[in-house]
């Protein structure tokens, strides 16, 4: 706790300094997690051919089914023991608004990288650049003061178990898959603006 403190002021201790910096890390911080679901709402309408768009689309089920994973067990964690917000116990550069919820594991960080992790697995395109987003994002939460180090280490230790348990178990996910495909092969005639024959190119 003493070394997770100081390294939480350290890296806190950076904002207040630079106008543009905080700005940034500020949008990053808050509206990141963001920029995972347009990236797998994109994957989704990707493809070069149907073989191509069902396998990506896959990818954005097995990516979402992680983070639904990881966030649920964020929520046990969180109830089991509950750790108060840097904030509350320790001086902090504070720059945006506060939750009250528990501050481990960082929800962020695990939603981010079991997201992040689970494209790299399947080689999706982009997904080398979504996990070096993560760790930005991670270390954004603690530089505007709502998060020390550890939350967002075990939030990225979270994702990447919950990742890797899709990534070992995906098999039981094939029945949902082939439901969720026939639903929206339904949702596609009833709207037929959805439907795209050869995809969009990332």
């Amino acid at each position: 706790m003493h070394y997770d403190m100081l390294l939480f002021h350290f890296i806190n201790n950076f904002s207040g300094h630079l106008l543009w910096l905080d700005r940034v890390m500020i949008y990053i911080a808050e509206y990141g997690p963001a920029v995972y679901g347009l990236y797998l709402v994109a994957l989704w309408f990707t493809g070069a051919d149907k073989r191509e768009l069902a396998e990506n689309r896959r990818k954005a089920l097995y990516a979402f089914t992680a983070a639904l994973i990881g966030l649920g067990v964020n929520q046990i964690i969180g109830f089991a023991w509950f750790r108060n917000r840097p904030y509350i116990n320790h001086p902090a550069h504070l720059l945006v608004p506060v939750n009250p919820d528990a501050s481990f594991p960082s929800d962020h960080a695990t939603g981010s990288f079991s997201i992040a992790r689970s494209l790299v697995a399947s080689q999706a395109y982009g997904g080398k650049g979504m996990l070096g987003f993560a760790f930005l994002l991670a270390f954004s939460r603690v530089y505007v003061g709502v998060h020390y180090p550890t939350d967002v280490i075990g939030g990225m230790i979270v994702g990447i178990m919950s990742s890797w348990l899709v990534e070992r178990y995906h098999g039981l996910l094939e029945k949902p898959i082939i439901l969720i495909f026939s639903i929206w092969a339904k949702v596609e005639k009833a709207i037929p603006v959805l439907a795209f024959e050869r995809g969009i190119r990332l």
